[in-house]
């Protein structure tokens, strides 16, 4: 062997390490089960209109899961994004009451809540120095009770079909989630890793002490990543009402789980400053795959509960192992 075929052998190793490549080969492998089973058990996987919503989740577990791995990446996480996209649809469900007219209002509504609902989970972690998943749980249940309050217990009404564009349509085929969901990839992947910004959240996850140090404004960042997370999230709530047609505050709720379990079982490390949206994107794929896999089956809320809480454990073991090794 050449010193140029070794040096570059070494460096490979350097750039993939092992368990990198285990989580990956894991995901990678665990999404060509699936879908070997599904082919056993549930032929009508294959449709073509199965396959399209397929794809139409993966878009917007996609949008909420990019969110979240920002979030992830400084060491934190939230549990706000389902209450964020819940409030998003009855936002744009109360604002229009059903009329296209009214969209663009409801629009510039549900950004401006969700910057300030972002600020709201930053001023708690950075500010007041309160734990991500005491602050951002409490934000999901503050949001809650906003919704229950202002929709008398029972989220309710018509979403106008002007949104549909955003979750029901397709463009050449292809669901307009699953398009907005790779300009939403494409852009993260760009600003984590070719900006001085994407290298802050790195460092600032990693070792918050030393980046610090260094001259990183460690709570500017974090305090950015969980306003990314937020408008994310009601990026995905508009897409889920153009989806839906109407407001579904259970379909909200499962989405604050998906977001967290898509990165983990991607690799994104839940101790800070190691993955990327391309693990979470296998994670998403995954996990929509699954989603559908189970409903086919005919397993229920129940069952699918049971599967994505089995996938997050095996992913956080895998983690452990790796962080061990």
């Amino acid at each position: 062997m050449t010193t140029t075929e070794t040096a570059t052998r070494t460096g490979l190793a350097a750039a993939l390490p092992a368990g990198m490549v285990a989580r990956v080969v894991t995901s990678a492998g665990g999404i060509a089960v699936v879908f070997v089973l599904a082919a056993v058990f549930t032929p009508s996987f294959y449709t073509a209109a199965n396959l399209s919503d397929v794809l139409r989740q993966i878009g917007i577990i996609g949008v909420a899961a990019v969110g979240q791995t920002f979030v992830l990446l400084v060491a934190g996480i939230d549990l706000s994004v389902g209450a964020f996209i819940g409030m998003s649809m009855v936002m744009v469900a109360q604002f229009t009451a059903g009329s296209d007219g009214a969209i663009p209002l409801a629009a510039a509504a549900v950004v401006a809540f969700g910057l300030v609902g972002g600020l709201l989970n930053a001023g708690l972690v950075v500010a007041r120095k309160v734990p991500p998943f005491v602050a951002t749980f409490a934000v999901f249940i503050l949001i809650q009770g906003l919704i229950s309050a202002w929709t008398q217990g029972s989220p309710s009404g018509r979403i106008p079909p002007g949104l549909s564009w955003l979750g029901a349509k397709s463009i050449a085929g292809i669901p307009t989630p699953m398009l907005i969901f790779v300009v939403v990839l494409a852009a993260a992947a760009f600003v984590l890793t070719r900006t001085t910004y994407g290298r802050r959240v790195y460092a600032t996850g990693a070792n918050p002490v030393a980046a610090r140090m260094s001259g990183v404004p460690t709570g500017a960042v974090v305090a950015s990543a969980y306003v990314v997370c937020a408008l994310l999230a009601v990026l995905a709530g508009l897409m889920t009402s153009g989806y839906t047609g109407y407001v579904d505050n259970y379909l909200s709720r499962s989405l604050n789980l998906d977001s967290v379990a898509a990165a983990v079982v991607g690799g994104v490390a839940l101790s800070g400053g190691k993955g990327g949206v391309g693990r979470t994107t296998l994670g998403v794929v995954l996990l929509a795959v699954l989603i559908n896999f189970v409903g086919l089956l005919g397993a229920g809320n129940a069952g699918q509960l049971l599967i994505e809480g089995a996938v997050i454990l095996g992913a956080v073991w895998l983690q452990n192992r790796s962080r061990q090794g």
